[in-house]
């Protein structure tokens, strides 16, 4: 419990150095914000008023498991503030008697037509703005602590079972895409999990080359002769996982050559996991890597993992370096694809330490 309210008191002290009085975070349909997961314990739609002092109010759509589930000053009703973000703070603000020309800061997310009607009547200065008080939630995600870490070892160890699993049902003998999807969703239930933490991908030759399978699944047979790709994360108690596997059969000269050289990829960027190497600098070398044995990857090499199936940090060539830091959980998975040759993409899950890093999960290339 000290753990969430020791988050939100963090979070109150960037609002007081700020001079902004009230921080409004909303999780809902077309608007998700785990950030609220984060502070507060909650999983699912609520409102969240953090203000300068220190105090918060929850204003969840479930109130019974919000008792069950969340910390904060207050938990309310969101019934009782009429169900809507308007009357929601409207109605805070209130109770609360803030004072004319106070600053509240609201998701940078929120619609123009919501934001307007927040603004009516003038009597509070309302921020919305990139880069706010939000993100500034989300920088704090970026570094896992040891609770986090605790439970993202048991999406992990989940993970590491239901691949033992999967291959074990390739190596069997023929079955389907979906038969793998829902072994993957089953074995993730049954083991405790939420679920999965996003759609799995799972695509046999003739579909691999797509970065990203549509549709996710089908009833193509698997494992087929060349290149054939699945993906997927195990949520707990919501932190996810997110690894990729590949498996290979009776693969010809050039998609042997992909394999060798992904492979040869992964120990390029585990080469420079350690404090202070800048995502930038670790991208760009497996990038130039791969070019220089004629491919090219047209996705990020990799991105954090947490709350959310891609945080911060995004580990891209070009633009927003960061150096990477103790705590910091993220994906590396180089890929290349090809239209006829099929695709290969090796993921698995990696953790920042003291001095260098930790390969937190056991994906790798099946070969058949």
């Amino acid at each position: 419990m000290n753990t969430y309210l020791n988050r939100q008191k963090k979070v109150s002290s960037l609002l007081a150095r700020e001079d902004i009085s009230l921080l409004v975070l909303c999780d809902r349909e077309g608007m998700r914000n785990p950030s609220i997961r984060y502070l507060t314990g909650h999983p699912s739609d609520s409102v969240l008023f953090i203000f300068a002092d220190g105090r918060t109010m929850l204003l969840p759509w479930d109130i019974n498991l919000a008792q069950i589930k969340a910390t904060a000053t207050q938990i309310k009703p969101y019934n009782d503030y009429g169900r809507t973000l308007s009357q929601a703070v409207a109605k805070v603000l209130e109770e609360e008697k803030f004072p004319a020309g106070s600053r509240v800061e609201v998701p940078a997310e929120l619609p123009y037509p919501e934001f307007m009607k927040l603004s009516e009547g003038g009597r509070c200065q309302f921020i919305c703005r990139e880069g706010g008080l939000a993100a500034r939630v989300e920088d704090m995600r970026q570094i896992k602590d040891d609770s986090e870490l605790a439970t993202l070892r048991k999406a992990f160890a989940i993970t590491d079972s239901i691949l033992d699993k999967i291959e074990a049902t390739v190596r069997g003998g023929q079955c389907t895409e979906t038969d793998i999807a829902l072994l993957i969703d089953r074995e993730a239930r049954l083991a405790g999990a939420e679920g999965t933490g996003f759609e799995t991908l799972a695509a046999a030759m003739g579909r691999s080359y797509n970065i990203h399978a549509f549709p996710a699944y089908t009833g193509a047979l698997m494992p087929a002769d060349g290149l054939s790709i699945i993906d997927f994360g195990v949520k707990y108690d919501g932190y996810t996982s997110d690894v990729t596997t590949t498996i290979t059969r009776n693969l010809n000269p050039e998609q042997e050559r992909m394999v060798s050289v992904i492979e040869g990829a992964v120990k390029v960027a585990e080469g420079l996991l350690k404090p202070g190497t800048l995502t930038t600098e670790l991208s760009g070398a497996v990038n130039d890597y791969l070019e220089k044995n004629g491919y090219v990857m047209p996705h990020n090499l990799g991105h954090g993992i947490g709350l959310y199936i891609h945080e911060k940090p995004f580990l891209r060539a070009k633009v927003d370096p960061v150096k990477l830091e103790k705590g910091m959980v993220f994906t590396i998975e180089p890929g290349v694809y090809d239209p006829e040759l099929g695709g290969i993409r090796l993921e698995n899950d990696y953790l920042i330490t003291d001095n260098g890093y930790e390969k937190l999960t056991k994906s790798r290339i099946i070969r058949l």
